[in-house]
């Protein structure tokens, strides 16, 4: 963390006042939103998977099934069941004669090199069958490759969250897969392509209903601004499920605006003991004491272990931005995601019920008898926040 943030200290990265700045206005403009909302084909199906089991099910079923190719951009994969299940369909599958294509990032691969033990047999053993590489750019050495994409011969995509590893498998982790049957799954064709041969680290200019970001334009940031576009214009309802919700002065505001106008705002999201990246969690709980003191709802998930992961937003019931990307600082700074950007009310209501099933199994977050008291005793990880926002 120090190295990164002392090399965007030395490059004259743009400051947060400036990006927020610019991401505010966007909030402004409704013809933004407009602009990057796609349209799903009336051909395409959807489907929303909160199940783990099920979304691996489905996952396995999809590489048994697949007649020309398999591409897969994913953050990680780890040698336990679900990754060694993985790469043993993976294999199989090319030694059929289907193409297998693997891109995983190679400096969270290093860490979890680091973390998990066997690691360096099970890649030399992708590495051997042809399917593997490690996305990585030079130029910017402390970038990532976020982005999580599924397809299969170019007509099925799946996209959210998950990485590959057994946690996402166990409902206890709540995730969500977004499935895409259909013609709308094409473009992501070329996107894949492009960093299956090391480009996609600069704009990225990727066709609708697809938008892809890259920490090198942060300032126009498509997915961030997306968002606080389509917040911006919200008359009835705002929906966010966000793993990591953080302290964001753009989010929050837009937020705060939304609610002034009579639109009824909720999060929901990680609790501080579901909360798996625990340095984060002072950011979280001012953001969140953000959001209710200006008449949002937050519901946070409880318990030790019950991580929520997921990374999407429904504003209105009908405009849905769904992927990897966390909203948070750490997402548009270091990483590449690719999100789902659509005016579509069948897709709106299918993740509407699954946010309501996320409600119903979390619980109200309290300003007075727990977020004010919490931020109260965490003086160290404030002081955190602000030496290291950018990995908040």
């Amino acid at each position: 963390m120090l190295e990164a943030r002392l090399w965007t200290l030395s490059r004259g990265e743009p400051r947060w006042p400036d990006i927020q700045a610019a991401w505010r206005a966007a909030e402004q403009g409704r013809a933004l939103c407009e602009t990057l909302a796609g349209r799903l084909s009336e051909a395409d199906t959807v489907r929303v998977i909160g199940s783990g089991h099920e979304g691996f099910a489905l996952r396995d079923a999809l590489y048994r099934a697949a007649e020309r190719s398999i591409d897969i951009s994913t953050y990680y994969i780890v040698p336990d069941d679900t990754g060694r299940r993985t790469m043993a369909a993976l294999t199989a599958a090319a030694a059929r004669g289907i193409r297998v294509r693997l891109l995983v990032d190679r400096g969270m691969m290093a860490n979890k090199s680091v973390e998990i033990g066997g690691m360096a047999p099970f890649l030399a053993e992708a590495e051997a069958a042809g399917i593997l590489r490690m996305s990585h750019d030079p130029r910017r050495p402390f970038d990532s490759n976020h982005r999580k994409i599924l397809l299969i011969d170019d007509r099925t995509a799946i996209v959210g969250g998950r990485n590959f590893a057994d946690h996402y498998r166990e409902d206890e982790w709540r995730d969500v897969d977004l499935v895409v049957e259909g013609p709308s799954v094409g473009p992501l064709a070329g996107l894949f392509e492009a960093l299956w041969n090391g480009a996609g680290w600069d704009r990225w200019s990727t066709p609708l209903p697809w938008v892809d970001s890259v920490p090198r334009d942060i300032v126009a940031d498509p997915i961030m601004r997306g968002v606080l576009s389509a917040i911006g214009q919200a008359r009835h309802t705002v929906d966010l499920e966000l793993a990591y919700f953080v302290a964001h002065d753009s989010l929050c505001g837009a937020l705060a605006r939304a609610s002034a106008r009579g639109v009824r705002v909720r999060l929901l999201t990680n609790s501080a003991e579901s909360n798996d990246l625990p340095y984060g969690t002072w950011a979280a709980y001012d953001g969140a004491r953000r959001v209710l003191e200006t008449g949002g709802a937050v519901h946070v998930r409880r318990g030790s272990g019950r991580t929520l992961h997921s990374k999407y937003v429904v504003v209105d019931k009908e405009w849905v931005s769904v992927g990897s990307h966390n909203l948070d600082y750490y997402s548009p700074r270091y990483c590449c995601e690719t999100h789902l950007v659509v005016r579509d009310r069948r897709l709106a209501s299918l993740l509407t019920t699954f946010f309501d099933s996320g409600v119903d199994d979390a619980t109200p977050l309290s300003l007075d008898d727990e977020v004010r008291p919490f931020l109260r005793r965490q003086r160290a990880r404030r002081a955190f926040d602000r030496v290291f926002r950018d990995f908040q």
